[in-house]
């Protein structure tokens, strides 16, 4: 049995954080999303691990080639036009052939679901396809299906805008049998929830596997940045502080926080809750961090306040700043010294903001 990842796409709707890397290999705790799906894939018994690639391939590559998952080696399948989520199934076959039941997993997706589970599932049920369903408070985001009382699918609604027929998402997990493959076009762009399920519905039985455990599409960087709190939660309840990390006895933790190795947080600093530091950061004295990321090797100088926002890689904060809530700053910006950056502002990489931002929901190109 193989398992697919589909790690390809641009990830428009991150940037600025995914102007810089793949949207598969953002931290959740410190660690690519995309070791945590790979992690979830060690315990089964796979033949190969094939990881489909497009945007940013060489990150992605250089992380994993040469890696097993288990036993399996991980493999590539790099796209060299835009396949959708359908049409990388058909180059994996190509590539490596699929002649037997397969897992596909979309890069974006962290859960803690057991996907020894979903195939059991799978197995008894006997379809052509099972799809991990989750139920969500806003299903115009996401493809809704409509089940019977065996779980089979009875329809399938890719983003309804109006009176959606349920709650129950797709999860982005499926599996499925090989003759599913004759329904996607050669190496052509199609669509999984758009093309295939409705089609593969008129065709055989297709079933949901509900899930009501944790799981995070991380679409947005509010989805994001929720899905590290979560994990945080989830993982460490009662906060982690990293033994290597330098806290002054004089900083305030509210946990749960998180605070990676090689941090160093100064006197009089307030911390939390919700909020994940990874490694190396350094923040200096006074400063108040709320529910809020912060990547590695971020500065700030001091007597800052940060509220539910997110500060990428190597980002300079000066003194007196203020960073308010629904904020993105963008890889290696320099922020001076008494800066306002009002709610949603969004810095892209590699910029110096010298002055206060005078509106919110701008976006600093």
């Amino acid at each position: 049995m193989k398992a697919i990842v589909l790690a390809g796409g641009f990830a428009t709707r991150l940037r600025p954080l995914t102007l810089t890397r793949p949207k598969s290999m953002l931290p959740i705790l410190g660690k690519p999303l995309l070791d945590w799906i790979l992690e979830s894939l060690s315990r089964l018994d796979l033949e190969e691990v094939v990881i489909s690639v497009r945007y940013l391939a060489e990150v992605i590559e250089r992380r994993y080639s040469g890696k097993y998952v288990g036993k399996a080696p991980i493999k590539f399948a790099k796209e060299t036009k835009p396949l959708g989520d359908a049409g990388p199934l058909k180059l994996v076959e190509q590539l490596y052939g699929l002649d037997t039941t397969f897992i596909v997993i979309y890069g974006d997706v962290f859960t803690d679901v057991c996907i020894e589970s979903i195939l059991a599932f799978h197995r008894k049920h006997g379809g052509i396809a099972t799809l991990m369903l989750v139920e969500v408070s806003d299903p115009s985001r996401y493809g809704v299906a409509v089940l019977d009382d065996s779980y089979r699918i009875r329809s399938f609604v890719e983003k309804p805008r109006e009176n959606p027929p349920s709650k129950l998402a797709n999860a982005g997990i499926y599996v499925f049998e090989p003759e599913v493959l004759k329904f996607i076009p050669s190496v052509s762009f199609y669509r999984i929830a758009r093309d295939l399920i409705p089609n593969i519905l008129r065709y055989g039985d297709v079933y949901g596997y509900v899930y009501r455990g944790l799981w995070s599409d991380i679409g947005v960087p509010k989805d994001y940045l929720e899905a590290n709190i979560e994990a945080l939660r989830r993982f460490y309840p009662e906060g982690y502080v990293d033994p290597e990390a330098e806290i002054h006895s004089d900083v305030t933790i509210h946990h749960p926080v998180y605070i990676a190795k090689g941090c160093v947080v100064r006197e009089g600093s307030v911390l939390g809750p919700n909020t994940i530091i990874l490694e190396g950061v350094q923040i200096g004295p006074g400063t108040r961090i709320i529910d809020s990321l912060l990547f590695r090797d971020v500065v700030i100088e001091g007597y800052s306040y940060i509220e539910c926002a997110i500060v990428s890689e190597r980002v300079y904060i000066g003194k007196w700043v203020r960073i308010d809530r629904g904020s993105v700053i963008g890889d290696e910006v320099v922020i001076s010294d008494g800066v306002h950056m009002p709610r949603e502002t969004v810095v892209l990489p590699f910029k110096e903001i010298s002055s206060s931002i005078d509106e919110p929901k701008k976006v600093i190109l």
